[in-house]
């Protein structure tokens, strides 16, 4: 069995334990950048980290509900989505978001309390900015291979309809520092 053989975990535990995955979808360059010196660095770390998600969401499209309780078996976060400094005018608005994202969370894992006010008190955004950390060379590999997932990731649910759990990978249009900012 491969280590990351979703199905045969799956089939191997869901007769005998409730399965339920919260699949987090967290900035690509961000997740490169943290450890871009994997895998022999950023170009290869980023090879494995797709083949992964591509791995992951070929498990999660084709298993929207539990084979043995039916019930739902996965559900989606988009991690920008909570983060105040990309995101939010306000703490108000950003509270919000995270308030309805602890309350999906526990619906969907079927916890009696549904409110953490606390949750996010010592919550701490990164500071590092990717492209800086990466470089003009390797985001530009990254976006090829981020393009090559298109479709592929982040796997979606039609019943997933909350605006934090709308994300996509991110493209060069969102990079403008690197000069590929739309014109005109």
């Amino acid at each position: 069995m491969h280590p990351v053989d979703m199905n045969a975990f799956h089939n191997a535990y869901a007769p005998y334990a409730e399965i339920k995955f919260v699949v987090l979808n967290r900035d690509y360059t961000e997740t490169i950048a943290s450890h871009m010196n994997w895998d022999g660095g950023a170009e290869g770390h980023s090879r494995i980290i797709s083949g992964f998600m591509i791995i992951l969401s070929r498990f999660f499209t084709s298993h929207l509900v539990d084979s043995v309780t039916g019930t739902k078996l996965w559900t989606l976060l988009c991690l920008e989505s909570i983060f105040a400094k990309k995101n939010y005018q306000t703490k108000a608005e950003s509270n919000e978001a995270r308030r309805r994202v602890i309350h999906d969370m526990a619906n969907f894992l079927g916890w009696p309390i549904k409110d953490c006010p606390h949750c996010f008190d010592n919550w701490r955004e990164s500071s590092k900015v990717p492209a800086q950390l990466l470089g003009p060379g390797n985001m530009n590999i990254l976006f090829d291979h981020m393009s090559a997932l298109e479709g592929d990731w982040p796997p979606k649910r039609s019943d997933d309809v909350l605006p934090e759990q709308q994300c996509g990978l991110l493209t060069k249009m969102n990079y403008p520092s690197l000069g590929n900012a739309p014109t005109g």
